[in-house]
Order: C-alpha cells, then sequence, then structure tokens
C-alpha cells in the first residue's frame, strides 16, 4: 500500500504532467476569436488582430509589435499584462457580459472586481467584514504557548499578525527547520511582507487567486475542506475550487488541491485539531520539495517572495 509520501509525489508528477497540455481556458479564446473572425467577415488573422487592436486603442498599428501582443495573447504565448488590457481585449472582441466574466475568472485567473482603499462600495464592505471574521478566527486559534514563545502580548496579536503569518507560513514550505527556528524570535525577517500581507488583508487591489488560496488554507487550518474552500473563493468573488482549471501559465493547481484536501479529509479524521494541522503543513512541505526538485515553481502554491528573504 502506497504510502502518503509516495500517493503526494505521484499526484505531483501527475500534475506537472498535466501542464503540458493546451489550457482549456485558452481553447475557449480560440472559439471566441474565431467567432469574432467570422462575424467580421475576415479571411486572415493579420486582419482580425489589426482590427482588434483598432477597436482597442481607437487608432491603426503603427509597427509589427502592436499587432504582435494580440497574436501571443490569442495564442497563448502571453496573458494580457494587467486587468484593463485583459477587459479590453475581450470587449473588443464582442463577449458578452457572462463571458467577459469567464475571461476574468478563468482565463485571468482573477477575482470579479478590484477594490481602492477607503471604498464604499457594498460588495467591498461586506467581503471585508468576512476577511476580517476570518482573520479573527485565525488569531483566536494562536495557542498561548506559541504566543509567548514569540514574545507576543494577548493584547498586541492582530498588531502581530505579520509576523505569525510568516511563520506559520514557513511550516509549509520546504525550508531547514533552523531557518524557521532563527526567524521565530526575530519579527525583522518578516517585516518586508508587512505591506503586501496588510493590502491583500483589506482586499485592496490586485489579488491573484494562488494568494487568496494560501490566505484561506493558511486562516482557515485546521478546519478546512473543498466545500469551505470553495464558498470563501466565490465569496471574494474568485472562481471555486475547478478540475479542468488551470493557472495562466497552464498549471493544474485547481486540479492537485481538490485531491490535496480529498487525502486530508480521510488521513485527518477524527485527529486532534493540532495533528491534522501538522499533516497538512508536512503533506504541503513534501509538494513544495517536490516540486524545488523539479524546477516546478509556478506549483509551489504556499510559497512567496518575501519567505526568500
Amino acid at each position: 500500500m502506497c504510502s502518503t509520501k509516495e500517493k503526494l509525489a505521484h499526484l505531483a508528477e501527475e500534475c506537472i504532467q498535466m501542464s503540458r497540455n493546451e489550457r482549456p481556458e485558452l481553447i475557449w479564446l480560440k472559439k471566441c476569436y474565431d467567432r469574432f473572425r467570422k462575424q467580421c467577415c475576415l479571411l486572415g488573422k493579420h486582419e482580425t488582430d489589426k482590427l482588434l487592436f483598432e477597436k482597442m486603442y481607437s487608432r491603426t498599428p503603427q509597427k509589427p509589435s502592436d499587432t504582435l501582443k494580440i497574436r501571443y495573447w490569442r495564442t497563448g504565448r502571453h496573458t494580457p499584462v494587467n486587468r484593463e488590457q485583459c477587459l479590453m481585449f475581450g470587449k473588443a472582441l464582442e463577449l458578452k457580459e457572462t463571458e467577459l466574466n469567464f475571461l476574468i475568472k478563468n482565463y485571468y485567473n482573477r477575482n470579479d472586481q478590484v477594490f481602492e482603499e477607503n471604498s464604499e462600495d457594498p460588495v467591498y464592505l461586506s467581503r471585508k467584514k468576512q476577511m476580517g471574521r476570518l482573520v479573527q478566527e485565525y488569531l483566536e486559534k494562536i495557542h498561548p504557548g506559541r504566543r509567548i514563545q514569540m514574545r507576543i502580548p494577548c493584547s498586541s496579536l492582530k498588531n502581530n499578525i505579520r509576523h505569525l503569518y510568516y511563520m506559520d507560513a514557513m511550516k509549509y514550505i520546504s525550508v531547514h527547520s533552523q531557518q524557521i527556528r532563527l526567524s521565530l524570535n526575530s519579527h525583522i525577517t518578516s517585516i518586508n511582507y508587512g505591506t503586501e500581507l496588510g493590502r491583500s488583508l483589506r482586499l485592496i487591489g490586485e489579488i491573484p487567486r494562488k494568494t487568496m488560496l494560501r490566505h484561506l488554507l493558511i486562516l482557515g487550518m485546521p478546519y478546512i475542506n473543498r466545500e469551505l474552500i470553495d464558498e470563501r473563493l466565490e465569496a471574494f468573488g474568485y472562481l471555486p475550487l475547478c478540475e479542468s482549471h488551470t493557472q495562466v501559465d497552464g498549471e493544474h493547481l485547481d486540479w492537485l488541491l481538490i485531491r490535496l484536501l480529498e487525502l486530508y479529509e480521510t488521513a485527518c479524521r477524527g485527529m486532534e485539531p493540532e495533528q491534522c494541522s501538522k499533516w497538512f503543513q508536512d503533506a504541503c512541505r513534501i509538494l513544495d520539495r517536490y516540486f524545488v526538485e523539479q524546477e516546478k515553481n509556478n506549483l509551489r502554491f504556499m510559497y512567496f517572495k518575501a519567505l526568500k528573504e
């Protein structure tokens, strides 16, 4: 019978192999592109790309590189540089409202809308309140012994969420235990992540879906399952976990997470909360190490740049 480590390695390898296939979202986009060509009675793709550029920027292309990016987007070589460009492309293709939603949430892998600081949008206020509840629940789960070990007064838990989150995140990636010990009492190790974490927990600006998934896993641990993750993703305007969904680079992260959560629920049934957390952290480290060894950094779903610093 396969061990947990062997099962995880098998899943990781299968996930890597799947990424070699064309993105389902790109196949969909190509169909939208072909539909647009037929509507405009255009025979050549070059003419179609030129027309799309003109519709997007209200001017004719002046050099070959102007339409080259259109070709890159429709063939999957690149994706638009930002949400604005992506939406302009979708509107130029004359996509319907539901199709624009698919373009942003499935093809571009982002949530339905972006908010600015101090927004009074009711949707934003509702989502911000829900994130506040998740953060509060996370802080309430901090064991007093751990808080004392990290020299954090009970009254200052919220002010220290940056370091608490940072230290938790380290438990999910392949790092040396010595590195964790060195970081334990030195809050300066996490200081560079403060601004980014604060912005994303306030739901300000673009927050990649992979980042939100990491937040939901860390803040919700150990009381998580697929149903809860799906519910929270949708509440924050993202696509719920989907078997066929891919990241913009073609990685089948959803497929992997669905199976990881299934293993977690089966393996940890009847366990104490602390044991459940440890199982999931150990499993994530096994996957992370495998992806490091295979040089598949895009699949390191619990890793973020600040952890390297």
